[in-house]
């Protein structure tokens, strides 16, 4: 299933930001981008009130920031290490992410330490099992 879900997010790419939008190839923001893969694949999908940090503490399916993400997880970001959510993205390797960025669009990024340092959670699609070790590779 993470490799789908990889493989689906990267279909997103190049497709434009919109405020709001969640539909791939014509527009999206970072919330209607996992919106959108979920319903793509079936799956649950985390709520857009997550971005505001009420879906962090209830939500049996977000991890704390400190556990490395894997491969198919969606990561929350906030503006300031240490603060609340208020952007989220798709982790399609250890060290890449996608996310729906304001003035690029869909784009693929490196996961270095100016956003680690910014990951306030993880969210693991109930669907999905989770691994015991972190991906080492890209899927």
């Amino acid at each position: 299933m993470r490799r789908e879900i990889v493989k689906r997010a990267r279909a997103w790419l190049g497709t434009p930001y919109l405020a709001g939008a969640s539909q791939r190839g014509v527009a999206t923001d970072c919330a209607g981008l996992i919106e959108g893969l979920a319903r793509e694949l079936n799956l649950a999908c985390p709520s857009r009130s997550c971005l505001s940090g009420g879906l962090l503490e209830a939500v049996q399916s977000v991890l704390l920031a400190g556990e490395h993400p894997f491969a198919g997880d969606v990561i929350l970001l906030a503006q300031t290490p240490g603060g609340e959510p208020v952007h989220a993205g798709l982790m399609v390797s250890p060290d890449r992410f996608i996310h729906a960025h304001w003035t690029a669009g869909v784009v693929e990024n490196r996961y270095g330490r100016w956003f680690q340092a910014r990951t306030c959670g993880v969210f693991i699609w109930p669907e999905t099992p989770q691994s015991t070790t972190p991906v080492l590779q890209e899927i």
